[in-house]
């Protein structure tokens, strides 16, 4: 199968230098199923595997891409029941390419009420906001929690998540991101214009049951500073440090030496995709699309979320000119 593909040829390449290239696809093997790929997101692991420094990066060249959703074209040898049908899948990396080789044990059926722009605009990012909010921080109701960049690729499902399981949310972000997800149930706070912890006390006197941080370096101690006894501090992200050397974000947390933070693992599978797909299908759960860009604006996208300031998650999608 001949497929377009996005390539990180080395380490560092500037986003604008991106170019889509023909390949090919070998089929697949046994136990996998061969997705014809239409649309396909963009992470925060992208942006760190761009520079060389994501935990496990894969050696260049590479196909970046954490996650895809699309059409089963073809099945490997003993598969059976998946050609045709709507699919979506969290994969290592590779998602950057117009068809992808996936175990069939890997792959959710896509909701009919889901367009695969959306499917993917929740993806690996709503499914990692469900770990966070019940599986490692426990949100329940009467809680307060504080999500910083709460319109962004993952604060927008982390708000809705909290929410739904009866928690009041504090959402921290410049005034005009807030606004543009005031329909979301959250309390708005400017971190350019308001002091954050003031504001949260406010909000909670004791402090909060849980920050979800994506910020990392010095806004940890902030952070940290608004929790209550007991309260969980989970790190899913380090953009303060993200042009620093591998492990500094890691050495940022052990230094804290503090039993209340918790990093987030991104060791994800179908089921917590499924979970998410399942709460959209209910009409609990809304997709968040910041673009979306075509396959051959990947350098453009990619360039877009690393310069902030978006709501949503970032996506590409396939149209004719993706074609080989």
């Amino acid at each position: 199968m001949e497929i377009i593909e996005i390539v990180f040829p080395e380490a560092l390449v500037a986003p604008r230098r991106l170019r889509p290239s023909a390949s090919k696809l070998e089929p697949p093997a046994p136990g996998q199923v061969q997705i014809g790929v239409e649309a396909a997101g963009v992470s925060f692991d992208d942006m760190l595997m761009r520079r060389g420094t994501f935990p496990g990066q894969p050696r260049f060249p590479f196909v970046p891409g954490r996650d895809v959703a699309g059409t089963v074209v073809r099945e490997g040898p003993g598969v059976t029941g998946w050609a045709g049908r709507r699919v979506a899948a969290i994969v290592e990396h590779g998602g950057w390419a117009t068809g992808v080789n996936v175990p069939a044990a890997a792959v959710v059926p896509v909701p009919d009420g889901l367009t695969f722009v959306e499917a993917v605009s929740l993806g690996y990012a709503a499914a990692l906001a469900r770990r966070m909010v019940h599986d490692l921080a426990g949100v329940g109701a009467g809680q307060t929690v504080v999500v910083p960049g709460a319109p962004g690729w993952v604060g927008t499902s982390l708000v809705q998540l909290a929410g739904l399981a009866g928690a009041r949310v504090v959402g921290v972000s410049s005034t005009r991101q807030l606004a543009e997800c005031a329909d979301l149930e959250f309390e708005p706070v400017d971190h350019w214009t308001e002091d954050v912890p003031a504001r949260v006390a406010a909000y909670a006197p004791d402090g909060v049951d849980a920050v979800f941080d994506t910020i990392g370096g010095p806004n940890l101690a902030e952070s940290l500073s608004m929790l209550k006894p007991g309260g969980v501090l989970v790190s899913y992200g380090n953009w303060a440090t993200r042009d620093q050397p591998r492990g500094t974000h890691l050495a940022d947390l052990e230094r804290l030496a503090d039993p209340r933070v918790v990093p987030a693992s991104t060791g994800l599978g179908p089921d917590d995709l499924a979970r998410v797909f399942a709460l959209a299908a209910e009409g609990r759960l809304r997709p968040f699309v910041a673009g979306p860009y075509a396959f051959g604006e990947a350098g453009r996208a990619l360039e877009d979320f690393e310069n902030g300031g978006l709501v949503g998650r970032v996506v590409l999608h396939r149209d004719s000119s993706d074609h080989p």
